[in-house]
């Protein structure tokens, strides 16, 4: 189902107020490549984070609703019209998402703006990138996927390495970059000839669901792709899914907290699971850094998506010698950033996600008040005009940050910048990695010998040597410690769901006259 030009034209908007007219999937699942009710119509609103208006709903599905999609996954897996299906046919499928993705793109913009309360600019960034990770699995499959011989001892013997699909998996999903977390598990899933449950966060569902029109355009068999929605509280869809005894594995992308217990359910069942968990990432500036490049990196690094990113930099450790010059900058372009509408072409960053994370950010920021914290720029809620129901956080850098305190050792998951300084290469290791999580870290130095030397140190999955934030459809990504473990993108990320056969031949009539001693 591809857009109309005329349709990208009228979206071309300067303010959202209205869903977009082409979604039609209010309080609908996806389930064998139908869209239908929750067992007995069950919903939950949608609250736009830009002026907490609800302006949706999506469906809130039941146990029965959840084992119907597992079921759909199951029988499609062992369907030989997708089992049998070769990489070739899943590439072209894939493509065609990937292109009626890139066509209908400043729709899905829209629509995940309005939902999640990021800036249009950003979120049509991110509908470009998703359409790109369909097309790169699309190209991958084809070589990826093939029969790898193995040399071994005895010439009498053969043996070869198949890889083929793990089986029905369960994708469990965030509202931070709805589409583009979906498409980083979905598009490698299917790819690998693995049918697939997701289930996004029912604060941010809708592009996800709209994924389901993709599906179909594609021709892809029923059950190939289920989406459910809904959750607390009245509700538990992601647990129903992640303790179901008919999903091969689970990967998920969220908080610690939720990580774990969904890793218990996986182990009563033995079963493979990927996290890919929260972050404390941390920024060492060393005093040959390029100053003016490195304070952009670091705003990108910590304000985009309101900071909502589980790779932020949310610490800066600043060489003495140049920290007055880093933060004087840093406090000028922070100050300067236009919070407000996400509908607005030029709004840099827009509301986090609900009251519940506003409330939670400037708790942190008030328990910073109390030990003593430099507030170089921000902290409290700005004027955004009549969208004060809104859930607006200032960009926020603090500066003289207690190591033990919450602010610089906890997840705050929003705009909140903590920067310390520090004298010789060794502290700034040792303070970097002084967090029980380990998912991305950056250093900003011209000395090429320092950067292979720091980045080696670094307990994190990725480092960004003079940048921050990079992803590359080619480049795996995941984390550490327990920033969780598993890997996306790249050739890393299709192997998540891939399993590997060893099959074995002799020399027909030979064996090694173990017990049978052969003829006479």
């Amino acid at each position: 189902m591809h857009g109309s030009k005329g349709l990208h034209k009228a979206l071309h908007y300067q303010r959202i107020t209205t869903l977009p007219p082409t979604f039609k999937r209010q309080g609908k699942l996806f389930i064998n490549n139908e869209f239908v009710q929750a067992k007995h119509g069950a919903e939950l609103p949608v609250l736009a984070p830009r002026d907490g208006q609800v302006f949706a709903a999506v469906a809130n599905a039941s146990k029965d609703d959840v084992d119907k999609a597992v079921k759909a996954a199951k029988e499609c897996f062992s369907n030989p019209e997708w089992r049998d299906l070769a990489p070739s046919h899943r590439s072209a499928m894939l493509r065609s998402i990937g292109d009626q993705l890139k066509e209908r793109s400043e729709e899905f913009a829209v629509l995940e703006s309005l939902d999640c309360g990021k800036p249009i600019s950003e979120a049509r960034a991110d509908m470009d990138f998703c359409a790109g990770v369909f097309h790169y699995y699309a190209n991958l499959v084809l070589d990826a996927i093939e029969r790898e011989p193995l040399h071994v001892g005895d010439p009498k013997f053969a043996s070869i390495v198949h890889k083929g699909p793990i089986g029905p998996v369960a994708c469990i999903t965030p509202w931070n970059y709805p589409l583009m977390q979906a498409t980083m598990k979905v598009a490698p899933a299917l790819a690998a000839g693995c049918t697939a449950v997701l289930k996004p966060s029912p604060l941010a569902s809708l592009t996800c669901l709209q994924l389901g029109e993709l599906v179909q355009g594609a021709g892809l068999p029923p059950g190939a792709l289920n989406v459910i929605t809904g959750g607390p509280p009245n509700g538990d869809a992601g647990s129903w899914l992640a303790s179901h005894p008919d999903i091969a594995k689970l990967s998920f992308t969220g908080s610690s907290m939720a990580g774990k217990a969904l890793l218990h359910a996986s182990a009563d069942l033995l079963r493979p699971t990927a996290l890919e968990l929260g972050g404390k990432g941390c920024m060492i500036v060393f005093e040959d850094a390029h100053i003016e490049s490195a304070v952009d990196w670091c705003m990108y690094g910590i304000f985009t998506c309101a900071g909502q990113i589980c790779s932020a930099n949310s610490r800066a450790l600043v060489h003495r010698s140049v920290a007055k010059q880093f933060m004087d900058r840093l406090a000028e372009e922070t100050r300067r950033i236009k919070v407000g509408d996400p509908s607005d072409e030029g709004t840099k960053m827009g509301p986090v996600i609900s009251a519940q994370s506003k409330a939670k950010i400037l708790t942190f920021l008030q328990g910073a008040r109390s030990q003593g914290c430099q507030f170089v720029a921000g902290g409290s809620s700005p004027d955004v005009g009549d969208l004060h129901g809104g859930y607006y956080v200032e960009p926020t850098v603090l500066a003289n940050v207690p190591v033990g305190s919450a602010i610089w050792n906890e997840e705050i998951f929003g705009p909140v910048l903590a920067v310390n300084v520090f004298d010789t290469e060794d502290e700034a290791i040792v303070a970097a990695n002084a967090t029980r999580y380990g998912l991305a870290d950056s250093v900003m130095t011209k000395d090429h010998d320092r950067l292979q030397r720091v980045a080696d140190r670094l307990q994190s999955g990725t480092v960004w040597q003079n940048c921050s934030q990079f992803l590359d459809f080619t480049t795996p990504f995941g984390g550490a410690k327990q920033s969780g473990f598993g890997r996306e993108y790249g050739a890393a990320g299709l192997d998540e769901y891939l399993q590997h056969k060893t099959v074995t031949s002799a020399e027909y009539g030979h064996s090694w006259n173990w017990f049978v001693a052969g003829p006479k």
